[in-house]
């Protein structure tokens, strides 16, 4: 008796750390897809608009203007 209630317990806790488990991959599959989504979208963003580019033509139109 004691023997099937140890059972029992491994077997309940094998199962919420298996669904512990599945949860937390499922979170660290989004955040990557999502970490992934960001960059492609930040490097779009980059080719849109140059910064470095920009803040050097900002510069020396400052610069003639002073």
């Amino acid at each position: 008796m004691e023997k099937e209630n140890r059972n029992n317990e491994y077997s309940v806790n094998f199962l919420e750390l298996a669904l512990l488990l599945k949860r937390a991959l499922e979170i660290y599959v989004n955040e990557g897809q999502e970490r992934r989504i960001e960059n492609e979208e930040y490097e779009l963003y980059k080719e849109q608009y140059p910064f470095d580019e920009y803040y050097h033509f900002k510069e020396e139109f400052k610069c003639e203007w002073e």
